[in-house]
């Protein structure tokens, strides 16, 4: 497996994911005659990590010694924390070639219903950027926005106003509040820039042929996301009558009503419609126009808004709900368009690498089967419910937050004896920093019992496994004591000058 130089060799294959990160960046070496055979996939550190520049150079550079050229670079969506190491570390990465860059349908500007999707994204971004503005000159000078990008942080349980807001704009790499659109600028030009230093560019779209990179039968990648029916596309959360993660969530109606209220004069929502989502009557309404605001429409206006006696008619802070839940709609449609990638090795053994896909995407993949012609109970078809069977690494999606894995027609289905799971989360920053639950706990929990303990986070170290094992192995349920060897054979910390900069799982194939 690995000679005495540490150098990978025939008979299995590395999956290195970089730490200490909330951000994915995973690199794949496949042994082959002349050299291995690299996938980089992803490279990013979520918008306000205290130190993200210095800590992406020293990935970059430890991705730089393993390999001069990547053969397949792998953008799985457009959010900074999969994309921002790129631009942090442009220095190091400009020593790097890149063979074959691949996207997701959605990112081919060519693509009609690509285009029509990015259009709508870029309206939603408008819509919550005047919003947030507005409503943080209505909280001033309570809130501050320049609390919003500490460098160093401290664990504490107090929120800030539009705290919800902020964090979500991190996950486009917004550095200031308010500045959803021109962030989301800046990661298309990241993508611009990859798409000019790649050799080759390849937009995937699900159930499409086989791709064979390796020009053999070693490697064979299925793409099962992103769907292309709209209805999944846009369809994030489980349902409430039957939810299909490991927690129930729902937007509820008045979410439906505020989109109405931001979008539809431009996306033609029946007027009656639009009228009914706003908080006041048709009446009250007056031109928020360079002329109007000096109107005295306007004074009047303020006047009947600011009497003391009509103070529980205010509306400032209750559109806060309902302005963050556009953003969080927004970032999971994002997460939505991720590119989903199985890799079979051999026919035998399967890495699943969904990006952030969430309940839809999932839903979806059971429409496709391969090849093409085939059917789905033909014995030598392959299906998304034979490749999650065949699954041994499963790279957890959106660092294990509770609706980026399905259940029943997810992790249920991967029952390989040898599952290992990668989860890339850093649990300090997001709970004590962000307030985000994760790894999502029922989740967290559900991984464990169906690995046998082998989880591999971003935020552990090949000590925190050895722990795991001595407290679990042998016991009824576990894993015996020689499968936990065995396991931790292939598990190795990857450290610079620094300290350590990655774990690395080598798997045997």
């Amino acid at each position: 497996m690995v000679d005495q130089n540490g150098k990978l060799t025939a008979g299995s294959i590395a999956i290195r994911m970089y730490r200490d990160i909330l951000g994915d960046c995973f690199l794949l070496r496949i042994p082959r005659a002349e050299s291995a055979f690299h996938i980089l996939i992803d490279c990013g550190i979520l918008q306000g990590m205290p130190n993200a520049t210095s800590r992406a150079k020293r990935i970059m550079s430890d991705i730089r010694k393993q390999a001069d050229k990547i053969d397949v670079l792998i953008v799985t969506h457009e959010h900074w924390d999969h994309l921002s190491g790129f631009e942090q570390a442009a220095e190091e990465f400009a020593s790097i070639s890149v063979g074959e860059l691949w996207l997701a349908w959605t990112e081919d500007r060519r693509d009609e219903q690509a285009r029509r999707l990015r259009q709508g994204r870029e309206q939603a971004m408008r819509v919550i950027d005047r919003s947030f503005n507005a409503l943080t000159t209505l909280l001033a000078p309570e809130f501050d926005p320049d609390a919003a990008e500490e460098e160093e942080f401290e664990p504490s349980s107090a929120s800030m106003p539009l705290d919800g807001l902020t964090g979500l704009m991190a996950f486009v790499g917004a550095e200031q509040p308010g500045g959803m659109l021109s962030a989301a600028t800046r990661t298309t030009s990241i993508l611009d820039q990859l798409r000019a230093k790649a050799e080759t560019v390849k937009f995937l779209a699900p159930g499409g042929a086989v791709i064979r990179p390796m020009n053999s039968d070693e490697l064979s990648v299925y793409v099962l996301g992103p769907p292309r029916d709209e209805k999944m596309l846009k369809r994030s959360h489980p349902s409430k009558r039957k939810p299909e993660v490991y927690e129930l969530a729902g937007d509820g109606p008045e979410v439906d009503m505020f989109l109405v209220a931001a979008l539809s004069p431009v996306a033609g929502v029946d007027m009656a419609q639009y009228k009914l989502s706003m908080p006041f009557a048709t009446r009250e309404l007056i031109a928020n126009d360079a002329t109007g605001v000096r109107s005295e429409g306007v004074r009047r206006s303020r006047a009947k808004y600011n009497d003391p006696d009509a103070e529980w008619r205010r509306i400032e802070t209750d559109w806060l709900g309902a302005a963050e839940t556009l953003a969080l709609r927004l970032d999971s449609d994002t997460n939505n368009t991720s590119l989903a990638l199985a890799f079979e090795f051999r026919g035998e053994k399967v890495l699943l690498f969904p990006g952030d896909a969430q309940v839809g995407s999932w839903l979806s993949w059971g429409d496709y089967v391969w090849p093409a012609e085939a059917k789905q109970s033909d014995p030598g078809s392959v299906t998304a419910e034979k490749l999650l069977a065949r699954t041994v690494v499963y790279k957890v999606g959106h660092h294990g937050s509770h609706n980026a894995t399905l259940r029943e027609r997810g992790l249920e289905l991967m029952n390989h004896p040898g599952l290992v799971a990668f989860v890339p989360v850093d649990e300090r920053f997001a709970r004590d920093v962000k307030k985000w639950n994760m790894p999502f706990p029922s989740l967290n929990k559900r991984l464990e019992q169906k690995t046998g303990g082998r989880v591999i986070r971003g935020d552990k170290d090949k000590d925190f496994l050895v722990t795991e094992a001595r407290q679990r192995a042998g016991k009824a349920g576990e894993l015996s004591r020689s499968d936990w060897e065995s396991f931790l054979d292939d598990v190795f910390d990857i450290e610079d000058e620094e300290g350590k900069v990655a774990i690395e799982y080598r798997l045997r194939i």
